[in-house]
């Protein structure tokens, strides 16, 4: 699990002064960048990468800080042609705000259509990983 720091913006905030729910998905984006670290892990001339979906449950509100907000995020349930990365976000006393999930496909950039992640790109996933090796026919 890493962990990564996102700093508020006030412009995140609502009119109750919490961190609109809207924002947690750019938390999110950053951390899923923060996790994978390099851009053309993402996309490049042989794979892209699409979000399928992203469910986040709120536990508590956030408020702005000038302190970074702690994201812990973890790739999980590897498979052929998608992964998801699981994420806890964590408030200014180390509690747990939200907890969220994305499930990403990786594709070919030019049909759109799924395909096998490639071996590159899953060192890079296994080593942002928990888990042991999965084997690439799963």
């Amino acid at each position: 699990m890493r962990r990564i720091e996102i700093y508020r913006r006030f412009s995140d905030l609502d009119p109750l002064g919490h961190v609109n729910n809207v924002a947690y998905h750019d938390y999110l984006q950053e951390a899923r960048m923060g996790l994978i670290g390099e851009l053309d892990a993402v996309v490049n001339e042989d794979f892209a990468q699409v979000v399928v979906s992203q469910e986040i449950r709120h536990r508590q509100p956030l408020a702005y800080a000038r302190e970074p907000v702690i994201i812990e995020a973890t790739v999980t349930d590897m498979q052929r042609t998608s992964y998801s990365i699981v994420y806890r976000i964590l408030d200014d006393d180390g509690e747990v705000a939200a907890e969220a999930t994305t499930k990403l496909a990786v594709i070919d950039p030019v049909s759109g259509r799924p395909i096998r992640i490639p071996p590159s790109l899953r060192q890079l996933l296994l080593a942002a990983s928990d888990a042991p090796p999965h084997s690439p026919d799963q």
